[in-house]
Parts: structure tokens; C-alpha cells; sequence
């Protein structure tokens, strides 16, 4: 049996597993116990909710497919439940400073120009929780009636919205109490954020600027609180609420209710599936079989540990559609080995950061659910679409390898594998395997929905793990599956985030003017598509994945729709693109996880990374110009 595991860091969210401080004056110890307290309270809830929708959902699949009798209600509970673990693990993930933010400008500063960056990010957040809480009262006020299937009164879905913010605001408060100077910062924050609250409530609208279209108040707002290094799920929010204030389309309420709305989707419950079945993938020891696969399969290559690296995040991919995830566990398993056979430990942690852009390019890919949520594009096809372009990315990342294996003399071509090894390493990961061909065969033939595709996924990686092969106890699936619904919901509140910035984006005309200003100024697809990829390069370098991709999918698809590029292609190439930022400066998150892992400095790692991007860009103009590499399997199966 594995060795049983407690709380510990989850490097897609960013947050950390808290532990109960017992240092300090007994004031704080106190407070710090009750941040312990209410953090496991609130992530034991998610927990238990993200459980229950779990058994919902699968209980709703089998009665479809086996009794022909689908449960009515069970999709109008699973999104009640979703939203409720939304905004819970969204206030946990506040209390554990474990949201995505761009901190470039607080780590360019030092000294008091540092200490009133965090102030001012920390009343930012403070200012969006106070709204949380008070116009979500408003909201749970006006809300009225029933809900069709459940026939639950509508006000008891929104009422998390005002305890969130309570919530959220106490976990943020108490955060890092060992040290009382971070707690008299946050204790003033809240204070500023409160007067700033009273106030803007009885001037608005502002004045000065409540002349302003709501898109530049709302893009100004926007830009300044991610410079201050707020985080960006806050970011999109805080912007709209704040020109609530300045005379918005929208009141504060609506703001909310819209948000709500924005993430409660049924495709959109694909994610914490999908992502928790990666994390039991790993905690049941299942990725190994992978590992141990691919290098019966390409392990003998000049630079073998390299393509054994490339191989297993293909394929890990195509189950867990989580690249952090991917990133830290094959750092811990194959760059250790890597180093001791003689690969220098940057290049390493750069094949590893490189080869784990392959999970968002392989469905079920996590971005294509993000990208489906605010395109109208079918996610069977863009799940299918991502087949070629994945396969076609695994290929030159594995050239450049062997390239570089060459060049620098890394591990010599080693005799073949027997068929025997191979065989048998392969039954030893079919279990695994046999998930792939169930996901994409049943999504592409329309018998299971992402949703659905997502939830059997799950379980079975559960029954996998927990029974078969006994590779964890209770104790260990309860710590682990609690952090991942937590983490699930901070990747969720920021879809949720995003739905009323694209909202005001879209009333004010901004993408329709954009569409209108290129269609004048550009001439072909092929150049558009060019413009595009240099703006998200630059974009993805300092923006997560997701954030990104929320912002930047509304305002280029319809560019690219009226120059007739397909939605899938375009889909694609946008995942590539932005996410390639993660190996590149200053943000680089898996470059950064891995560096973390490894105990390796990030710069030399980004250097080596340089030969892998180059490779990637060249993958990225070849699916611009060849739309069939994104199109044609969907084609060619019928």
C-alpha cells in the first residue's frame, strides 16, 4: 500500500494546506486556531457537497443508460451544489492566498512601496467581499419563486453569495498569524476597505467619471487592481462591481446573479471531475504504470528519459487535463532519474515544464471545457480536435530532445525492449488507457456528455485506486479530494468571474468594434491569425491559462469568425498559445512548479526551455495554416 498522504500544496491553484499555528502571543494563536477551524469546516463542505454531486450525477448516468429513466432533477441539483462549492472553495482559496494573481510589480518593490502594495491589493480583495456580502443579501432579498425540478426556493442557491464573503473576508483576515504586523496590515485593509465601501455607496455615481463608457471604467479598474497584484478572479469581478458605482449597466445584484449564471453550466461540472480524477490518478499510484509503459515504448531512443517524459504526459494527459498536476508529478518521479543518468537538472525541469503543455492540448483538456464555456462551439469536437495537434506538439518536443540528447551527448541509444516487457508493462496501464478510449469514443459518438464522460472517469479512477489496487486509505482520500474540490472552485470562480467582464465587454460594443477595425485594416486569415498568436504570447506570459483565455476567447472568436476560421482551429491554437506561456518568463507557473519540486533555480530552466518554445511556435503555424490538422479527424470519423 502507498504511503498515506496528509494535506500538502496543490500548485494549480496556488494555495497551501494550512497547518494550525501554535506560535505567538495568545491572541493570535487564538485567531490562528480560528482560521484553522473555519478552513476545515468550509473545505470539509466543499467536500461533501463535491461528493454528494458526484453520486448525483453518476446515480442520474446509470438510471439513463440502464433503466431509460434519467433522474429529472439530478442536473438542477448538481448545479445548486456546483454553485455552493464554488463560492465556498472560492473563500477558502482566499483565506489561503491561493487564487491566481500577476505579482510582478510587488516583487519589483521593496520596503513601504511594497507594504502599501499589500494594503492596497488586500482592501481590494476586502472591498469585493463586502460587496459579496451585502448585495448578495440584496440578491437573496429579491430572488423569488421555486425551482422547476427541485422546487427549492430560488433565494437558498444565491444565500452562499453573502456567506462567502463573510467567510472569505475572516479566512483572509486571520491569514499568517504568526506574524502580528501582517495581521494589523490586513486589520487596516478592511477597515479601508470599509470606509471606501460607505462612501462609494453614498456618492454614486461617481462624478468624475460616471461619464465614461462602462468599458473603459471597467478595463481602468481592471488593469490597476491586477497591477497592485490582486488576484485575478478578483480582478474581473471587482472591475464590474466597481462601476456599479459609476452609473453601470448593471447593479450590483445583477452583477452577482450574473456571475452565478456565468458558471452555472452542466459542461462546466467536466472540471472538478476531470481534475479530481487526475489527483486520484496520482494518489493511487496509476501514473507509474504510465511511466513504466512509455518506457517499454521509447525508452531505448538516444535521450530515452526525455521521450519517456513527452510520452507519459500524452497519455496522462488524455486522463487527468491538468498540466500543473502533470508538471510537479513527473518532476518528483522522472527528473530525479534524469539527473542521475546524466541530463543536466535545467534541462530536466524544461522537458518536464514543456512536455506538460500537452495535457490542456488532449482532451478532455480542462482549457477546452473553459473554452467551450464562453464560445459556442461543440466540446465533442474540440475534444476530437485536439487528438492531431497534440500528437503533432509530443512529436517536436521529442525531435528537439533528441536533438539536444545528441548535441550534448545525454543517455545513448540503448537496446530494445522485448515484446514481452512491452506487453506486459502495457496490461499493467491498460486499466488506465482503457479511460482515454471510453472519454473520447463516447463524447465523439454522443453516447456520454463531457459532464457525464467526466463523472464515470472519476469513479472509476476511484475504484481503481481505493479497491483494486489499494493504494490509499480514507484518511488520505479525504485530505486530498477535500484540496482538489477547493482548487476545482478557485478554476471555476474565475469562469464565474469572467461571465459578467464579457457581459459589460459585450453591451458596450467592444468586440463588435474590434471585428468592425479589423476587418478594415487586415486583409486575410493567415494575418489575423498571425496578430492574434503575438498578442497572446505576450498575454500568456504574464497571465494564467484560464484568466487569459476568458478574457481574450470573447473579443478574438468573433474576428476570426468573420474571416471564416473555425472555431475548433481557433480553440486550439488559442490553448497553445497562451498556455505556452508557462514556460516563459515572468510568470512561467510550470516552470515554476517544477523548479519548486526539483530544488532548481527557474532561470536556468527557462534558458533550457528556449529550444521547446521555438518547437511549439513552429507546431502553432502549422496548425494556423493547415486547418485540417484541427478539423479532419472529426471528418474523417463521420
Amino acid at each position: 500500500m502507498a504511503e498515506e498522504s496528509g494535506q500538502g500544496e496543490f500548485p494549480e491553484s496556488g494555495g497551501e494546506a494550512h497547518v494550525d499555528p501554535r506560535t505567538g502571543p495568545a491572541w493570535l494563536a487564538a485567531l490562528g486556531r480560528l482560521h484553522f477551524g473555519l478552513d476545515w469546516i468550509t473545505s470539509t463542505a466543499v467536500f461533501v457537497i463535491l461528493c454528494v454531486m458526484s453520486l448525483v450525477v453518476l446515480t442520474g448516468v446509470i438510471t439513463r443508460y440502464v433503466f431509460n429513466d434519467a433522474l429529472s432533477w439530478s442536473e438542477e441539483f448538481a448545479l445548486w451544489s456546483f454553485t455552493w462549492i464554488i463560492f465556498l472553495g472560492a473563500a477558502v482559496g482566499i483565506g489561503r492566498i491561493g487564487h491566481v494573481s500577476m505579482s510582478l510589480l510587488a516583487e519589483m518593490t521593496e520596503g513601504r512601496t511594497r507594504h502599501a502594495l499589500d494594503l492596497l491589493r488586500d482592501a481590494a480583495i476586502f472591498l469585493s467581499l463586502i460587496a459579496f456580502a451585502t448585495k448578495g443579501m440584496v440578491l437573496v432579498e429579491t430572488v423569488g419563486g421555486t425551482s422547476p425540478s427541485l422546487h427549492w426556493p430560488n433565494p437558498l442557491r444565491y444565500s452562499v453569495i453573502p456567506a462567502s464573503g463573510v467567510i472569505g473576508a475572516l479566512l483572509l483576515l486571520t491569514n499568517d498569524t504568526e506574524d502580528v504586523r501582517v495581521f494589523m496590515r490586513r486589520m487596516a485593509a478592511l477597515i479601508l476597505a470599509g470606509i471606501t465601501y460607505v462612501i462609494l455607496e453614498a456618492v454614486a455615481p461617481l462624478p468624475v467619471i460616471s461619464g465614461w463608457s462602462q468599458s473603459s471604467v471597467m478595463l481602468g479598474a481592471f488593469f490597476v487592481l491586477m497591477l497592485i497584484g490582486t488576484p485575478i478572479s478578483f480582478c474581473l469581478i471587482g472591475s464590474v462591481l466597481f462601476t456599479t458605482w459609476t452609473g453601470g449597466l448593471l447593479p450590483a445584484q445583477a452583477v452577482l446573479q450574473n456571475a452565478v449564471a456565468g458558471a452555472g453550466k452542466f459542461i462546466l461540472l467536466a472540471i472538478p471531475f476531470f481534475l479530481s480524477a487526475g489527483y486520484l490518478l496520482n494518489l493511487g499510484g496509476l501514473s507509474t504504470r504510465l511511466i513504466d509503459f512509455a518506457g517499454s515504448l521509447v525508452g531505448h531512443f538516444r535521450g530515452g528519459l526525455a521521450h519517456v517524459n513527452v510520452l507519459n504526459s500524452l497519455m496522462l494527459g488524455g486522463v487527468s487535463g491538468s498540466t500543473s498536476a502533470d508538471a510537479a508529478t513527473t518532476t518528483k518521479i522522472i527528473v530525479p532519474e534524469m539527473v542521475k543518468r546524466g541530463y543536466s537538472p535545467a534541462f530536466s525541469c524544461a522537458i518536464t515544464a514543456a512536455s506538460a503543455l500537452l495535457p490542456n492540448v488532449v482532451p478532455p483538456a480542462i482549457a477546452m471545457l473553459v473554452f467551450a464555456s464562453v464560445v459556442d462551439v461543440s466540446i465533442a469536437r474540440l475534444f476530437i480536435g485536439g487528438v492531431v495537434p497534440g500528437l503533432l506538439l509530443a512529436a517536436a518536443l521529442m525531435i528537439t530532445s533528441y536533438i539536444i540528447a545528441r548535441v550534448r551527448g545525454y543517455e545513448a541509444a540503448s537496446k530494445r525492449a522485448p515484446a514481452s516487457k512491452i506487453w506486459s508493462s502495457f496490461l499493467r496501464a491498460f486499466p488506465v488507457l482503457l479511460v482515454v478510449v471510453v472519454v473520447l469514443g463516447g463524447i465523439r459518438f454522443g453516447v456520454t456528455t463531457a459532464t457525464e464522460a467526466g463523472v464515470m472517469t472519476l469513479f472509476y479512477v476511484f475504484l481503481l485506486g481505493k479497491f483494486v489496487f489499494r493504494e490509499y486509505s480514507w484518511k488520505s482520500f479525504f485530505h486530498n479530494f477535500r484540496e482538489c474540490g477547493v482548487e476545482g472552485a478557485t478554476v471555476t470562480f474565475l469562469i464565474a468571474a469572467s461571465a459578467p467582464f464579457a457581459w459589460v465587454l459585450i453591451a458596450d460594443r467592444v468586440p463588435q468594434d474590434l471585428v468592425a477595425w479589423l476587418s478594415e485594416g487586415v486583409e486575410g486569415r493567415m494575418v489575423i491569425f498571425l496578430l492574434m498568436t503575438a498578442f497572446l504570447l505576450v498575454i500568456g506570459m504574464f497571465l494564467d491559462l484560464t484568466p487569459a483565455m476568458l478574457i481574450t476567447a470573447p473579443l478574438f472568436m468573433p474576428v476570426l469568425s468573420s474571416f471564416g476560421v473555425d472555431p475548433v482551429q481557433a480553440g486550439i491554437v488559442m490553448i497553445i498559445a497562451l498556455q505556452l506561456g508557462g514556460v516563459t518568463p515572468p510568470v512561467g507557473i510550470l516552470v515554476f512548479v517544477s523548479a519548486q519540486v526539483a530544488r532548481v533555480e527557474p532561470g536556468p530552466i527557462f534558458r533550457a526551455a528556449i529550444p521547446f518554445i521555438i518547437a511549439t511556435l513552429v507546431v502553432i503555424l502549422l496548425l494556423e495554416a493547415f486547418p485540417v490538422l484541427t478539423t479532419g479527424l472529426w471528418d474523417l470519423l463521420g
